[in-house]
């Protein structure tokens, strides 16, 4: 889980909406009594995803701001680097530079052998 750049960035895609409840309210009771064919308002990944999801928190809390600021701002606002480069004052070169270095950071959090003592629930 969250092994590969492209993991990661798929974790924080889907982070938000795409897994968020389909209807205003969760609470109401179906008409025609519910049954097996009632539509679940919850999106079908909702339940196999919390876990990616929790780790995927987990880990961010371990990275610097600045990185966590740039990896929100590009996946889950969906804001373009350009974007992200002027609002934080930085070069776009130092956006893309941020970037990375957090995808690998999330991913060598995940390695057994480099943080194998670290109770990361302790700091979230």
């Amino acid at each position: 889980m969250l092994d590969t750049p492209f993991a990661v960035e798929r974790a924080l895609t889907r982070y938000t909406d795409p897994l968020q409840p389909r209807t205003g309210s969760v609470t109401t009771i179906p008409r025609g009594g519910g049954g097996a064919g009632s539509s679940s308002p919850f999106h079908p990944a909702l339940l196999g995803e919390l876990e990616e999801r929790g780790e995927l928190r987990r880990r961010l809390a371990w990275i610097g701001d600045e990185e966590a600021v740039v990896l929100f701002r590009w996946y889950i606002e969906g804001a373009k680097p350009e974007v992200i480069a002027k609002e934080m004052g930085r070069s776009l070169r130092h956006v893309y530079r941020r970037r990375g270095t957090a995808l690998s950071a999330i991913i060598a959090l995940g390695r057994a052998d480099d943080f194998s003592d670290a109770d990361v629930d302790e700091f979230c």
